[in-house]
């Protein structure tokens, strides 16, 4: 494949899925540079060591793992702070009260890994629990366990929120 092909190939996966990685680096990881600096490896894995892939969902779903890993691995290796930023825009997203949505961002990114990805790929990505458990290579019933346990930490975290 030419050059330029190649250029063009890696702008459109770029631009369909650095946003995703960057919020699930983000969210893991706690900071931008890390989850830049997690995003930018993902992304050189994808041009030189991507599988063959079946489909889009495939694709999305490898990209997804490979971002999970980089960033047990970062928070694994001694030199990574825990520096918790706060991002507006991930926030704010899916949310119209700013202060509110930066609470439950923070509240979300201290649950455990296992939870935190599930939830954020149900109620931000809006994936359905078949798509999540693909994704996350296991079965349904252990997402909804997971929606459900994360669910429960996070309840009795949001208590102020009740009644909204």
């Amino acid at each position: 494949m030419r050059k330029e092909n190649m250029d063009d190939l890696f702008r459109e996966k770029y631009k369909r899925y650095s946003k995703l990685l960057f919020r699930i680096a983000f969210l893991h990881l706690g900071n931008t540079h890390d989850a830049e600096d997690v995003l930018q490896n993902v992304f050189i894995k994808l041009i030189y060591n991507a599988p063959t892939f079946k489909d889009d969902e495939h694709e999305k779903a490898w990209l997804i793992r490979v971002t999970q890993n980089h960033c047990k691995n970062v928070l694994k290796s001694s030199s990574h702070k825990t520096n918790c930023e706060l991002n507006e825009e991930i926030a704010a997203d899916n949310c119209a009260d700013l202060s509110k949505a930066i609470d439950i961002s923070i509240k979300i990114k201290a649950l455990p890994a296992t939870y935190k990805t599930a939830i954020f790929l149900y109620y931000y990505e809006d994936l359905t629990v078949e798509e999540v458990s693909k994704i996350l290579h296991i079965s349904r019933s252990a997402v909804k366990m997971r929606l459900k346990r994360g669910r429960e930490l996070l309840k009795s975290e949001l208590e102020e929120y009740k009644y909204e």
